[in-house]
């Protein structure tokens, strides 16, 4: 289901996008609108169209049916415009290319509009204000993707369009990536839409999010609504561990408040409490108990249903019964 939603100042506005690639449909007709300043992040499965519906959105490839809006005025792509993208909106591709035997500070100059001051300050938002003398195959490939960002953005663009930024790099360089990323949207007050295959990074970023499927939007909302009320078990699935109650809620309504209805109800390991209260709490027999760092993971069976529950204390053993009960009763 899309969200209808309309912001006071829209800056892209996305109508009826759709389409079709070697005789496969990659994207059905897509609608939203997106204000200024506001940070949305696509996500979904390998092969869902989240990459084609971004290079679309930045002019880089034509829709087969549908307009795209940018400050009010069409954005154009080939073959209609002979040069691809828009000037107000950066794209960052996965397969971004620096040009060879230049120093950094001699890329970044090259599109650069802002003061020295201004320049100073984005290069130490991106964290390459250490590596401005070094020649570009001096680098890692974090950092080159860092600087292929900052070379965008010294071009003051309006929207920026992030493909995948935490793909292909190792865990230290991914947290880096991660927090400038979050530093952009603070700092310099972009508006943003960032492409990712593991969507768990975004929730912590994102005002809102779509989730893609085949083509197709499953659920367009906030993220804490996505996390909490996800459309089915597919959104949940891809969002963490997940007990989603649908043929079995009746099940559940005699020892926890839920809402009377068929729609599926998602309740996450953290959500649940083991507890030595046995009011408004189900009995369970503990199957597994696993550490996972800052918590443990245990999955417990009612009957014939499993629930897996997140817990930092009363942490039970295997074959034991224990008490489970719903941490904000009602909140759903």
């Amino acid at each position: 289901m899309q969200q209808e939603s309309v912001h006071p100042h829209t800056l892209l506005r996305v109508e009826n996008i759709s389409k079709t690639e070697s005789n496969q449909q990659v994207l059905y007709p897509i609608s939203f609108q997106l204000g200024t300043q506001r940070k949305l992040a696509i996500v979904g499965e390998t092969g869902s169209g989240k990459s084609t519906l971004l290079r679309i959105i930045g002019g880089h490839i034509a829709p087969d049916s549908g307009k795209v809006y940018f400050n009010q005025e069409r954005v154009w792509s080939p073959p209609v415009t002979l040069l691809p993208g828009h000037k107000g909106i950066a794209y960052l591709s996965q397969h971004y290319e620096l040009r060879n035997n230049y120093k950094v500070h001699e890329l970044l100059s090259y599109q650069n509009v802002l003061s020295p001051q201004s320049a100073a300050q984005l290069y130490k938002v991106c964290q390459v204000d250490h590596l401005l003398n070094r020649k570009n195959d001096e680098l890692s490939g974090g950092e080159r993707q860092r600087i292929a960002l900052a070379k965008l953005l010294v071009g003051v663009p309006q929207l920026l369009l992030l493909d995948e930024p935490f793909s292909n790099l190792d865990i230290p360089h991914k947290q880096i990536i991660n927090a400038v990323v979050h530093t952009i949207s603070e700092q310099l007050n972009i508006t943003c839409i960032l492409v990712s295959h593991d969507p768990v990074d975004t929730l912590s970023w994102a005002d809102e999010i779509i989730v893609l499927k085949n083509g197709q939007v499953i659920q367009y909302n906030t993220a804490q609504e996505i996390y909490y009320r996800p459309a089915n078990a597919y959104v949940a699935g891809l969002f963490g561990a997940y007990n989603l109650l649908e043929g079995s809620r009746h099940t559940f309504r005699k020892y926890w408040l839920l809402p009377d209805g068929n729609s599926p109800i998602c309740i996450r390991p953290e959500q649940l409490i083991i507890t030595h209260d046995h009011t408004d709490a189900m009995d369970c027999v503990v199957e597994k108990v696993l550490f996972c760092g800052p918590y443990w993971s245990v999955t417990a069976k009612h009957g014939e249903y499993s629930l897996v529950i997140h817990t930092t204390e009363n942490i039970p053993e295997p074959g034991t019964l224990i008490w489970v009960r719903l941490k904000n009763p009602g909140s759903f």
